[in-house]
């Protein structure tokens, strides 16, 4: 009976039921290549519902093709071609996504992108950057002087055999690596040669930027000498390492050389790297103990120096035609000379020196005629500074405390900013400033100051358009109009002045940001001015999204209630948690 009824029945419901299909089957075009679909009862020159939108199918490759064709001939509808959803991740070329790991900080977040699609899941294997840090290798410590100890071996252990791991399987395969950073807690004798190794095979496989560090409260490690003889760095940064060269150093291509806290750095090491590396533009000495004098005359593609706290230094002579950015920061009572004679293209000049004269500043400034930029912190040994630039775009004066007169003559300037606890200018000609800041000790009262930068721009007479904000820890006033600041209560220390509204929508975000204050008062805003605050703290999110991964997340974050009143905002805060 069963079997009568299938072929008997059976046959007539898939033909009822395949009849039905057709009916409500969408078909297609005669010209395949078109990729249009059409319901039934619409002809190529009906409208219907659809109009003359085109709905195109991915569905394989071929058809992804065809699109792709059709996006740079125009055919495809600007309309239907947003409804389309592209995986625009998996589009980004190589290198692209090789640039964006390279600023991941760490190798298991590089490993962790491998989740966004299959290519960015193989692209690791071909990421030519290696970064090896045994910070990142921790082993939780027990009690006892005997755990610890084990501990601390197991740590080493597992680091060893992760870098001798991650070097046997992905280096290999490489002609050639773009970079490789290794940073070593400590060296012993046991791990001297594993290091060696490390550093060889980065420099055998041409690697191009080398960042090598290690503790220097450690035994000293002494860097191999093949490295100073490699042709393919162009960047190297060594970190509490021991440089013993007996042969003449040739890094041919080597642009950028960074030595920080490395041993025996004298000015005969430093004349092999000159005589060796005639291509560098970035040079950087921090805590070279052993450097007595530097003197650089034969490197003509030098664009940057710095120099920080080498306590024996006593001696700079600069010579470099190219020579941008001179960045110097001396140790406490360190005495050193700065000749930049032969630099007349300098544009960014940095100074730290407590035992900075007039007469050596005047000497220095005097041959920089083209210098854009001048910072100068804790000169405590400057009396009277006086600045003529016709080029001078921006000026820092931070706790030089005996400065006692100041003449400022710079109409081009457009930032400046200073600190102290006193207002030592006699003279000033700023004409074009745009973005002016003070900060003042507690010792100096602020209707002092107030009296004091009204005097200096002439009533403020000169300052039409500017914004006036004083503040302190807790409160900020913001003044439309900074002649009507006549008198400002002594507990606020800090006084900026801006001609635009972006400049005190910044300054405002970074008060909220450091300090959570209590209230901030407009006085005589203008409409502009109004909006603009009420925009930022009125029509924030709920449930800001901006800070999503960041640990420090920015005031949105934490404000929990603002109370307003005419011009004035009160803020009510959460407490900082970093994990909000």
């Amino acid at each position: 009976m069963a079997m009568f009824w299938k072929r008997i029945y059976l046959p007539k419901l898939v033909k009822k039921r395949d009849n039905s299909t057709k009916r409500s089957r969408i078909r297609r075009g005669n010209d395949r290549n078109n990729l249009v679909l059409k319901p039934i009862g619409v002809d190529s020159g009906e409208e219907g519902l659809l109009g003359k939108r085109k709905i195109v199918h991915l569905s394989n490759e071929s058809d992804k093709s065809v699109l792709k064709k059709k996006r740079r001939t125009g055919e495809i509808n600007v309309v239907s071609d947003k409804n389309i959803n592209v995986d625009r991740i998996s589009e980004l070329p190589e290198p692209i996504i090789h640039l964006i790991l390279s600023f991941l900080r760490c190798t298991k977040d590089v490993v962790r992108t491998s989740i966004l699609s299959k290519k960015w899941k193989s692209m690791f294997e071909s990421y030519l950057t290696f970064d090896f840090d045994e910070r990142w290798f921790k082993a939780p410590l027990g009690k006892g002087k005997h755990n610890r100890i084990k501990a601390r071996e197991l740590q080493k252990r597992d680091f060893r055999n992760y870098v001798d791991k991650s070097l046997s399987t992905r280096l290999d395969p490489f002609p050639c690596i773009d970079k490789f950073r290794l940073y070593v807690n400590c060296t012993v004798d046991t791990k001297t040669a594993n290091i060696d190794r490390w550093i060889s095979s980065a420099v055998d496989k041409h690697v191009k930027e080398l960042d090598f560090q290690v503790n220097p409260k450690g035994k000293q490690y002494i860097l191999p000498e093949n490295v100073l003889r490699s042709r393919s760095i162009t960047s190297m940064k060594l970190l509490g390492c021991l440089l013993i060269c007996t042969d003449p150093i040739k890094l041919s291509n080597l642009r950028q050389l960074s030595l920080k806290d490395v041993r025996l750095v004298n000015e005969e090491l430093i004349k092999k790297f000159e005589e060796g590396c005639p291509l560098i533009e970035d040079l950087r000495l921090v805590f070279c103990r052993g450097l007595s004098r530097l003197t650089i005359t034969s490197l003509p593609k030098l664009r940057r120096v710095e120099v920080h706290e080498c306590p024996k230094l006593t001696c700079i002579r600069i010579a470099a035609q190219n020579l941008e950015s001179f960045w110097y920061h001396a140790k406490t009572h360190q005495h050193c000379s700065i000749d930049l004679k032969g630099s007349e293209n300098l544009k960014n000049l940095t100074l730290k020196d407590w035992n900075l004269t007039d007469a050596a500043f005047q000497d220095c400034l005097s041959k920089c005629p083209l210098l854009e930029k001048l910072v100068l912190h804790e000169c405590t040994s400057l009396e009277k500074l006086t600045i003529l630039s016709g080029k001078l775009r921006s000026l820092t004066l931070t706790q030089c405390l005996k400065l006692v007169e100041v003449n400022i003559d710079a109409p081009n300037l457009y930032s400046f900013q200073y600190s102290g606890h006193t207002m030592p200018f006699s003279s000033v000609n700023v004409s074009g400033l745009c973005e002016a800041k003070f900060s003042f000790d507690p010792v100096m009262k602020m209707s002092d100051c107030i009296v004091d930068c009204q005097k200096l721009f002439g009533s403020f007479d000169r300052l039409q358009g500017f914004k006036l904000i004083v503040y302190c820890k807790q409160n900020m006033k913001i003044y439309e109009q900074p002649r009507e600041s006549y008198f400002v209560r002594n507990h606020f220390c800090k006084l900026e002045m801006t001609s635009s509204l972006a400049g005190v929508g910044k300054i405002v975000d970074n008060w909220l940001r450091e300090c959570h204050g209590s209230t901030i008062s407009l006085l005589s805003p203008s409409s502009e001015l109004t909006k603009l605050i009420h925009t930022m703290i009125m029509d924030r999110e709920e449930s800001p999204k901006c800070c999503g991964f960041y640990a420090n997340k920015c005031w949105r974050h934490y404000l929990e209630d603002v109370i307003t009143s005419n011009t004035t905002y009160g803020f009510k805060w959460r407490s900082r948690q970093r994990n909000h």
